[in-house]
């Protein structure tokens, strides 16, 4: 009897030690590798690396205003699954970075401070690029790779035509013109559902539109509708690097 009890209480014990390893694994993999590097003015900029195998693709995430590098953690999982390096950032002026929320030093910093602290680390190359945003992160993104000739396209959840300043309308009509986007938007969302159709209508690149039921906004769509906007993006984006391998 004694023996039986004794053999319990190590299956117990190892069981817990198992899903307490199971869970740190997976808590390590969903933070990612933290990365804290100096903007020009001196304060810390922060963002999550998540690594991937040599030579592939980087996808650079820009969450919403007011909102942090937390806000991607559903779609950090299937994209890290499919096989990209993830950049997530928190924006200047924003979760655990410094400074104010200066919307042109925050373009400055994707497309060209983080970027290029993708390519001093050798994290960037081959493989390419794309950046991926929501609301006015949304907006920065298609400016941001437009500005970036290694950048090969942007996903926009929910983009404006004005955000604080932030216009896109130019970005889709030059910067873009030879490369891709993809704009996502609720149809009762009326600022960005009207946004997409006057920037898909003014686009010179190759530009694709959806349109999902309800209001949600940026990465808030995840919550209604994760499903299907996570195969959309996942879809959108191996096509994007097939076909520039092609």
């Amino acid at each position: 009897m004694m023996e039986r009890y004794m053999r319990k209480i190590r299956c117990l014990i190892a069981l817990c030690c198992l899903t307490f390893a199971t869970a740190g694994a997976s808590q390590a993999q969903a933070g990612g590798e933290t990365i804290t590097r100096a903007a020009d003015e001196g304060f810390a900029l922060v963002a999550d690396f998540h690594p991937a195998a040599e030579g592939a693709p980087v996808i650079m995430l820009l969450h919403m205003l007011n909102s942090n590098r937390a806000a991607w953690d559903p779609l950090i999982p299937d994209l890290s699954a499919a096989g990209y390096a993830l950049l997530n950032i928190d924006m200047r002026g924003h979760g655990d970075s410094g400074g104010a929320q200066d919307w042109d030093a925050i373009i400055h910093d994707a497309a060209f401070g983080w970027r290029g602290w993708l390519a001093e680390n050798e994290h960037i190359g081959a493989g390419g690029l794309a950046i991926i945003g929501g609301s006015i992160g949304a907006n920065v993104a298609l400016i941001s790779c437009a500005q970036v000739e290694i950048c090969r396209g942007a996903i926009a959840l929910s983009p404006g035509l004005d955000y604080r300043g932030v216009k896109p309308g130019a970005a889709l009509v030059d910067g873009l013109a030879e490369r891709k986007a993809l704009l996502v938007a609720a149809q009762n969302d009326k600022s960005s559902s009207s946004a997409i159709r006057q920037m898909f209508f003014n686009a010179k690149g190759q530009v694709t539109a959806r349109m999902y039921r309800g209001r949600a906004h940026g990465t808030r769509l995840f919550d209604s509708a994760y499903d299907s906007v996570s195969a959309l993006i996942l879809g959108w984006l191996a096509e994007l690097f097939t076909t520039d391998e092609g």
